[in-house]
């Protein structure tokens, strides 16, 4: 299917839903957007990205420019799907999900901010709120359908919003897809939902970016086959269309295995066609980036956080400490690896280890340097980035259909059962040939309207579908 069916992907409720999972989230409304380029005032809009180089003596010794693109349509979006970000975290000790309303907005942008507002460079930043799923869900959880479910929640969220993204915004755009924590397991979702068999869609990915849990497997020394079939995890750093994922550790502390409780070893995600190939703890491999630091001890190149962190480093959004850590790709067992990390300052280093808070954290030996993934790895991924930019063309296709034809075109009732009527211009369209094809391009009937403008759908599936005609586009809700 062509690029230009993907523009009117579109999700909608099925049949067999449950009442707690029908609650919708409305992505048209702004309200429910971290950041969004149409929604002004939020904490990236005209944020100052430019880095202050910090040396030992915490004087500056270059700023490198940063332009903020995050408003601006460059041909390159930037997609992102925040952590768990909650207010009082480890008061939540049940399985369940938060609505938008109870959670804090200000936090959230602080946090997306701090995390990957320097993404902002490449292009317009895309952020949706979500109902987030608790702590409690994802470690030592059963694996079980109230898991799935809850899970299940905070995806249809993010995939409603990548959708509305998609459908009224992208137009032919590259995508970044970037990701955290939970974040990252939703992203595995959404790329194998959405992207993983649709090699149309798959080609406007730069790259996805699912790092800190163990979310990217495969089976032997193959790129593809766990999470996803056909997504790869690059294995060069100017590949596009492929996956980077990382975690850090302390030198010394073997990367962790995943948790028992890992959803991607949930037969209900599994079912729900959320995963390609279920994990196997024995089995499968994980996969880490190690394209710009391998197993070779070396600094770590800028490690970055927000100027606010700090009293020094003058009018820039973010400073950067330049080989105060050292750094090494490490593979210690076949579900083992990640980055090592070691604070390694020069004599009198009056730079801040920002790594320190993170060792008090009773699940410091599992989870490692996790809330400082991005402060550690921003810059090696910024770097990737240009490279996949450079080699990558940066638009797609920016063919879409005039808003009079796209609404030119219309059938009723919708949602369906047995039949549908099409209306062009308000006027019965008979004869008139019309072809479906189901969310993820794959197409599934040609069929012409009878003298009366009617067809029978009595052979198509309950689900949502995207119909054709020279006349325009829409969608249909097939439901009985």
């Amino acid at each position: 299917m062509q690029v230009f069916f993907i523009h009117f992907l579109v999700i909608a409720f099925t049949c067999l839903l449950t009442t707690t999972s029908k609650a919708q989230t409305n992505y048209s409304d702004l309200a429910n957007w971290a950041f969004h380029p149409n929604k002004p005032s939020t904490l990236i809009d005209g944020f100052n990205l430019n880095i202050a180089i910090i040396n030992e003596n915490l004087q500056i010794t270059s700023v490198v420019e940063v332009n903020n693109n995050a408003m601006r349509n460059t041909g390159v979006d930037v997609f992102f799907i925040h952590p768990t970000i909650l207010q009082n975290i480890a008061s939540y000790t049940t399985i369940e999900h938060i609505p938008i309303a109870n959670q804090n907005s200000n936090l959230i942008q602080q946090s997306i901010r701090g995390q990957i507002g320097l993404l902002a460079k490449y292009g317009r930043l895309y952020a949706p709120r979500y109902r987030q799923a608790t702590p409690p869900t994802f470690i030592n959880s059963p694996l079980d359908a109230n898991q799935a479910t809850v899970m299940g929640i905070a995806y249809k969220d993010v995939k409603d919003a990548f959708l509305n993204y998609l459908t009224v915004h992208n137009k032919g755009n590259k995508i970044i897809i970037a990701s955290h924590s939970q974040g990252a397991y939703l992203a595995g979702f959404l790329l194998r939902d959405v992207f993983d068999t649709n090699p149309e869609l798959r080609k406007q990915l730069v790259v996805a970016v699912v790092a800190g849990v163990a979310s990217n497997y495969v089976l032997g020394n193959a790129l593809t086959g766990g999470w996803w079939q056909n997504i790869p995890f690059c294995s060069q750093q100017n590949e596009c269309g492929c996956v980077i994922n990382w975690r850090t550790f302390k030198a010394g502390l073997a990367p962790s295995a995943p948790q028992a409780s890992h959803p991607a070893l949930n037969t209900f995600v599994v079912n729900d066609g959320l995963v390609y190939s279920q994990l196997s703890l024995p089995n499968s491999k994980l996969s880490q980036d190690s394209l710009y630091y391998n197993n070779q001890v070396q600094p770590l190149q800028n490690f970055i956080t927000l100027r606010s962190n700090v009293n020094f480093g003058g009018n820039v959004g973010y400073v950067a400490f330049d080989g105060l850590y050292s750094i090494r790709h490490q593979r210690t067992a076949y579900n083992r690896v990640g980055f090592v990390l070691q604070h390694t300052p020069k004599p009198n280093d009056l730079r801040p280890d920002f790594l320190l808070e993170e060792e008090a954290n009773p699940l410091f030996a599992t989870l490692g340097y996790h809330i400082k993934d991005y402060n550690i790895y921003t810059w090696a991924l910024l770097k990737l980035i240009d490279s996949k930019l450079a080699a990558c063309s940066t638009i797609v296709n920016t063919t879409t259909p005039s808003p009079a034809t796209s609404q030119s075109f219309t059938i009723y009732p919708n949602p369906a059962t047995e039949w549908i009527t099409v209306k062009i211009n308000q006027q019965i369209a008979k004869n008139e040939m019309l072809s479906i094809y189901d969310m993820l391009g794959k197409f599934i009937i040609s069929i012409k309207t009878n003298s009366v403008g009617a067809i029978s759908i009595s052979a198509i599936q309950n689900g949502v579908y995207v119909v054709k005609c020279a006349f325009g586009t829409t969608k249909l809700i097939v439901c009985r």
